[in-house]
C-alpha cells in the first residue's frame, strides 16, 4: 500500500460525517443542606448507561456552572467537594440548552463511590500536552517509547538514540515531576523497558516554568505512573505476551498499602523484546581520482531484558507535615549478535569484501534513593524539601570476527577485535522549593537546587596478534567528569482579572564542568553562568475561548556520553564516537496558543545558537574511516504550526486529531565550510475511539511524518498504523485487550547525507520495527474505596484531575 493511500485514508476518517452532531449547553447551582453558594465545587457531566465521564467543570464561587458543547444524549451531573457527600441530578436526555435542578451536598462522611471517567487519549494545555496512556487499547503491553513514537510532534530515533519534539532535540525526562539524570542515550533504552501498564500518563510540556532546571530545549517529558490512594490493601496486575519476528512479553504489578498516616507503595515489571533489526549503510566520495563507495548490510539479532522495581513510603508526622523515601531501579540487558557484510567498490567494480560477525552487551544498572519532606504553612504555603542520589553504571563489552575476501570472494584472513567501554555515574541533587498564595491574585514561588555529577568512562580496543591482545592507543582512553550545576529561581503568578493573568519567572544556573583523559590531561574546563527568563500572559475571551503568550530561553548541556571520548566500532571503517569540543547550546522561544473548546492551535518560534545534532558523519580523509559523533552547529532556526482538536462523530465513535508543520533551517560546518539547508516537515496523528457496547470497545491510530532533518543528515518520511480491540469483564473480571502495532511494517528510518560540493555523499537504513500482535490482561484488586475521612483531600485528587484537565 502506498504512502498516498495511507495519507488519504487518514484523511477520510477525519473527515467523515463533518457536519458531526448538534451540541448544547448545561446549568445549573450547586449549595449546601443550609442553602449556601457551594464555591468551586467539582462538575462532572456522566453518560447515564455507564457513568462515563463526558465534560467537567469547576463550579464558580457563587457555585454556578455552565458546560458547553455537549452532543445529544442521555446524561445526569455529579457535584462533589471535599467534606461533602456526592451530589448526582436526575437522568435527562439532552435535545436544546438547559438548566438542571440545584445540586444539594450534605456534609457527610465519604461512602464507597463506584465511578468510571474515560479521559481522551490526548489532552492540550497551556504549555503541555497530556497523554492519557491507561485509557488506550494500543498502549496495553507496550512501552512507554513505543508510545512516544506515537505521539504527537514526538519523534523518536533509536539508531542515535535521541527524542525531539516539534522538530528540536534535547528533551529532559522527568518521573512523577522528578528529574531523571541520566544520558539522553540511556534514557531512551529505560523508557524502552518502561511498562506502559505502570503509566498513567505522559505529558509533553514544551514550555517549562522557572522551576523547572533549564536544561532542555525542546522541553520535558512528565511520565506519571500509578499509585493509588485508597484505604488499605489494593493494586494491579498485568500480564501481556505476544509475537513480532520474534518473541514478546512486558509484565508488570502494582501495590499499595495505605493506614492512616502511613503509605507503602511499590510496582514492578519485566520485558522481553527479541525484536530483529536491519541496518544499511552506504558511503561515497573520491579517492585519487577514482569514485569509490563502502556498502554495509546489517543483520542484527538482539535480545533485551528489562527488570524495572520502584518503592517507597510516606509517613504524616502532622496534619501539615509528610516525608517520604522512594528507591528506585533497574536492570537493562541488551545481548545482540550481528552479521554484517561488507562490500567495497571502486569505480563500480567490487574491489573487496568483509564479513564482520559483531557480538555486544550492554547492560546498564541504576539504583536511586529520594527523600522527601513537604510541609503546609497554611492552605496556601508550602516548603518541599528533595534529596537525591543516583548511581548508574554501563558494562559494555563487544567483540568483533573480520574475515577478508578478495574481489572474487577468495578468502584472504581473520582477525578479531574486541572493545570494552566500562561508565559508573554518581548524581547528587539537592532541591529546596517554596510556594505561597499571597492572595486571591498573586502567588510567588522561589527556591534553590544543586546538582554534582560525577562520570567515569574507561574505554579500549584491542586486537589479537599472535595470541596476544594488543591495545590501539588512538581508540584506548580513560575520562572523568565532574560537574557542579548551581541554580536559583523565583517566579509570581498574578491575575489582572477574572479572565487575564500572566506569570514571569527568572532562573539562574552556574555550571563548573571539568573533563580529564589520562593522554590528553584537561580537554574540557567550563565555568559560565546564565540567567533564564520564562514569561506566560493568558486571556480568556469567554468560557469557549483563550489565548496564551509565552518565551523562555533554555539551554542544551553535552550528555556525558557526548563529550567523553569513546569509540564503538560498526565495522572496520565505521566508528560512533565521542565529541570533547561540544559547546552547550542555547536557544530563545517564542509561542502563541489558541484555545476554542477542546480544539488548541498553536505557533512557535525557536532560534537556538550552537544547536547540538547527534549522529552526524565525518570522513576522516586520513584514514578513510566514516565517524558518527555529536557536533554543535552555527544555529538552528524552527518555526513550527500545530493544531489538535477532538471529533465526536458519533456517540460510539471518537476521534482526536493533531497536525503539525515544521519548518527548518539548519546552518554547519563541515571541515570549516559552512553547510546551510532548509526544510518543511509536516506530521500528522489521528486517534480513533470505538465504543460498540458496554464492555467493548476498539481503537484506531495512524501517524504520519514527512521527510526532516537530523542536524545535516535529511531523511525521508515514514508512517505507522496500530490497532487494537477490549473487552471487560465486569468490576472484578478486569479487561482483556489485544493489540497490533506497525501493521503494514512501515515504521522505518531512511535517508542520509548529500553535499557534492564538499564529497559527502551517505544514504541509510534504519528498520528496528516490525508488526508486532500483542495480547495483555490487566485487573485491579483489593479494596477500591476512597479514603477514610481525614484524608478525603487526597482521595479525591482523582475527581479534581479528571475535572482540571478537560
Amino acid at each position: 500500500m502506498s504512502k498516498l493511500r495511507i495519507i488519504s485514508f487518514l484523511f477520510l476518517l477525519f473527515f467523515l460525517d463533518v457536519f458531526g452532531q448538534q451540541e448544547y449547553s448545561i446549568s445549573g447551582t450547586v449549595v449546601t443542606n443550609d442553602g449556601e453558594p457551594l464555591a468551586f465545587a467539582n462538575i462532572l457531566v456522566l453518560r447515564s448507561k455507564d457513568s462515563t465521564l463526558v465534560e467537567g467543570s469547576i463550579a464558580g464561587d457563587d457555585g454556578k456552572f455552565k458546560l458547553s458543547g455537549i452532543p445529544s444524549e442521555n446524561y445526569l451531573v455529579m457535584a462533589s467537594m471535599v467534606g461533602f457527600e456526592p451530589g448526582y441530578s436526575p437522568e435527562f436526555n439532552l435535545t436544546t440548552d438547559i438548566t438542571i435542578e440545584t445540586l444539594v451536598l450534605t456534609e457527610e462522611e465519604l461512602e464507597e463511590v463506584q465511578l468510571e471517567g474515560r479521559k481522551p487519549l490526548y489532552q492540550q494545555k497551556m504549555d503541555r500536552m497530556i497523554i492519557n496512556v491507561e485509557n488506550s487499547i494500543v498502549s496495553a503491553g507496550s512501552t512507554a517509547l513505543e508510545i512516544l513514537e506515537r505521539s504527537p510532534g514526538v519523534l523518536v530515533n533509536r539508531q542515535n538514540n535521541t527524542i525531539s519534539i516539534v522538530g528540536k532535540e534535547g528533551v529532559v525526562v522527568m518521573i512523577n515531576d522528578k528529574i531523571s539524570y541520566l544520558p539522553v542515550s540511556t534514557l531512551v533504552q529505560m523508557l524502552d523497558g518502561m511498562s506502559s501498564d505502570n503509566i498513567v500518563s505522559i505529558e509533553l510540556i514544551t514550555t517549562p516554568p522557572a522551576n523547572l532546571d533549564a536544561e532542555g530545549n525542546a522541553g520535558y517529558i512528565n511520565i506519571i505512573l500509578k499509585k493509588s490512594t485508597d484505604e488499605g490493601l489494593n493494586g494491579s496486575f498485568s500480564v501481556a505476551a505476544g509475537y513480532s519476528n520474534a518473541f514478546v512479553t512486558n509484565n508488570s504489578i502494582n501495590l499499595n498499602y495505605r493506614k492512616g498516616k502511613f503509605n507503602l507503595f511499590g510496582n514492578y515489571s519485566f520485558s522481553m523484546d527479541g525484536t530483529d533489526q536491519v541496518i544499511q549503510l552506504s558511503r561515497e566520495y573520491t579517492e585519487k581520482g577514482d569514485r569509490v563507495r563502502n556498502y554495509t548490510f546489517s543483520e542484527r539479532d538482539p535480545d533485551r531484558t528489562v527488570y524495572n522495581m520502584r518503592t517507597g513510603v510516606d509517613y504524616e508526622l502532622s496534619e501539615n507535615t509528610i516525608i517520604g523515601i522512594l528507591v528506585n531501579g533497574y536492570s537493562n540487558r541488551w545481548t545482540m549478535e550481528a552479521r554484517n557484510e561488507n562490500t567495497f567498490f571502486r569505480n563500480g567494480e567490487p574491489e573487496s569484501y568483509l564479513n564482520l560477525i559483531n557480538d555486544e552487551i550492554n547492560h546498564w544498572e541504576h539504583l536511586g534513593a529520594n527523600f522527601n519532606i513537604s510541609h503546609e504553612f497554611s492552605e496556601e504555603g508550602k516548603l518541599d524539601l528533595n534529596v537525591d542520589y543516583l548511581y548508574y553504571k554501563d558494562d559494555n563489552p563487544n567483540d568483533y570476527l573480520n574475515s577478508y575476501f578478495d574481489e572474487n570472494q577468495v578468502f584472504l584472513a581473520d582477525t578479531l577485535t574486541r572493545s570494552t567501554k566500562l561508565t559508573p555515574i554518581h548524581t547528587f541533587v539537592g532541591a529546596l522549593d517554596y510556594t505561597n498564595k499571597l492572595n486571591e491574585d498573586l502567588k510567588l514561588e522561589t527556591g534553590l537546587k544543586f546538582i554534582n555529577n560525577n562520570f567515569e568512562n574507561d574505554v579500549a580496543v584491542e586486537y589479537l596478534i599472535n595470541d596476544i591482545w594488543i591495545p590501539d592507543p588512538s581508540l584506548t582512553n580513560k575520562s572523568n567528569l565532574d560537574e557542579q550545576i548551581y541554580a536559583a529561581y523565583i517566579s509570581a503568578e498574578y491575575n489582572f482579572t477574572e479572565k487575564t493573568g500572566a506569570k514571569l519567572g527568572f532562573r539562574y544556573e552556574y555550571t563548573n564542568s571539568q573533563l580529564d583523559t589520562d593522554k590528553q590531561g584537561r580537554v574540557v574546563d567550563r565555568q559560565y553562568g546564565r540567567l533564564f527568563p520564562t514569561i506566560y500572559l493568558n486571556h480568556s475571551f469567554n468560557d469557549s475561548l483563550s489565548m496564551n503568550l509565552s518565551y523562555s530561553r533554555r539551554i542544551t548541556r553535552p550528555t556525558f556520553n557526548d563529550l567523553a571520548p569513546f569509540v564503538i566500532l560498526f565495522d572496520p571503517n565505521t566508528f560512533f564516537s565521542g565529541n570533547a569540543s561540544l559547546q552547550p547550546s542555547i536557544s530563545n522561544a517564542v509561542r502563541y496558543s489558541i484555545n476554542y473548546k477542546s480544539a488548541v492551535l498553536s505557533l512557535e518560534y525557536t532560534n537556538e545558537d550552537s544547536s547540538i545534532a547527534n549522529f552526524q558523519e565525518r570522513l576522516d580523509e586520513e584514514t578513510g574511516r566514516l565517524i558518527f559523533e555529536a557536533s554543535n552547529l552555527d544555529y538552528t532556526r524552527t518555526f513550527g504550526i500545530s493544531l489538535g482538536f477532538p471529533w465526536r462523530i458519533f456517540n460510539w465513535w471518537r476521534m482526536q486529531n493533531n497536525f503539525n508543520y515544521v519548518r527548518q533551517q539548519v546552518r554547519g560546518f563541515y571541515y570549516e565550510e559552512p553547510i546551510q539547508l532548509s526544510l518543511g516537515n509536516f506530521s500528522c496523528n489521528i486517534s480513533n475511539s470505538f465504543e460498540f457496547a458496554e464492555t467493548w470497545s476498539a481503537e484506531l491510530s495512524g501517524f504520519y511524518v514527512s521527510e526532516g532533518f537530523f542536524g545535516t543528515a535529511k531523511y525521508d518520511a515514514f508512517y505507522r498504523i496500530d490497532a487494537g480491540i477490549s473487552k471487560k469483564f465486569g468490576e472484578e473480571g478486569g479487561s482483556l485487550k489485544f493489540s497490533v502495532r506497525d501493521i503494514l511494517d512501515s515504521f522505518e528510518f531512511t535517508g542520509g547525507t548529500n553535499i557534492p560540493e564538499q564529497d559527502l555523499q551517505t544514504s541509510n537504513l534504519f528498520d528496528f520495527s516490525a508488526p508486532t500482535f500483542l495480547l495483555t490482561y490487566s485487573r485491579s484488586f483489593g479494596n477500591q474505596k476512597l479514603k477514610s475521612s481525614r484524608d478525603r483531600k487526597t482521595g479525591a485528587e482523582i475527581e479534581r484531575q479528571r475535572v482540571s484537565e478537560q
